[in-house]
């Protein structure tokens, strides 16, 4: 017994240099691909008045009144952000119930005839109270399901009318929590493997289409700290914006794209209403 412990320690010890390199390397790796992923420039290939996709992850509770209080605020443009897609977690009905009344209300006051707009209900990342030990579970069960939302395979979900010519949304705006965090680092996923596949097949040097752009906005009620969720997305969104100035000028780290202060984008502020209107443009 006492030899065998003793070879499972030496083997130990053997391997331990070998994976400490390899993760030191993926650690830089992954630091120096989102690095490049956040400073890269968007390809402009959008023709002028092409329509946009939309996708609105709707947290619970506070997170969702937030949302629909910026999308009344900007206002929304029908003629740009033609079809929009509402992704809520399972259960939360408020969520959803709140996404049919702002589209009653978007549809009446944009006098469009047909609901151009679907909503998605995926399986949470993590319930209340869930023990930390199976959180990780339905956490990479979420993830799973974000990337069938962001490629258009999920079950139940509309087709989008052929005019659009991929699945995937335009843009995705996100104020939090973890259905938020699953949906970005999908996206991340999604385009860095489109990348790479680019790469491979010697097309890299032709203009990618600009999908999948993230934004994330950070809460109205931080003010001097950063959420858990924008900590974890601040080197991951393409745009993050903060609503206090205290919050601007962030970094993940040194390289890094910093938080925008916005102005007040929950509450009527031209500031805010404009960054969050002119981010795709």
């Amino acid at each position: 017994m006492a030899s065998t412990l003793w070879l499972l320690w030496k083997l130990f010890w053997k391997l331990l240099g070998p994976i400490t390199t390899i993760a030191i390397l993926a650690v830089l790796i992954i630091i120096v691909s989102l690095t490049y992923s956040q400073n890269a420039p968007i390809p402009q290939v959008r023709r002028k008045n092409q329509p946009v996709h939309l996708l609105l992850v709707l947290g619970s509770g506070g997170h969702t009144t937030e949302m629909f209080s910026m999308l009344k605020n900007i206002p929304l443009d029908p003629t740009l952000y033609t079809y929009r897609t509402y992704v809520v977690s399972s259960g939360d009905n408020f969520s959803a119930e709140k996404a049919r009344e702002f589209e009653a209300d978007f549809l009446e006051k944009s006098n469009i005839l047909s609901e151009n707009y679907t909503i998605v209900t995926i399986p949470r990342a993590r319930r209340v109270h869930q023990s930390y030990w199976t959180a990780p579970f339905s956490t990479i069960h979420c993830l799973w399901a974000c990337f069938e939302v962001l490629l258009g395979r999920y079950p139940g979900q509309k087709r989008l009318p052929p005019r659009y010519l991929s699945p995937q949304p335009d843009l995705i705006l996100t104020n939090g929590p973890a259905v938020g965090l699953c949906i970005v680092i999908a996206a991340k996923i999604i385009r860095f493997c489109e990348f790479v596949s680019r790469w491979m097949s010697g097309s890299s040097s032709r203009p990618a289409v600009s999908r999948l752009r993230t934004m994330f906005v950070e809460s109205w009620a931080r003010v001097s700290g950063l959420s858990t969720t924008g900590v974890l997305l601040l080197p991951l969104a393409d745009v993050f914006l903060v609503q206090w100035r205290s919050l601007a000028g962030r970094q993940a780290w040194p390289g890094m794209k910093k938080t925008q202060y916005a102005g007040w984008a929950v509450l009527p502020s031209p500031g805010g209403k404009q960054r969050i209107k002119d981010v795709h443009e």
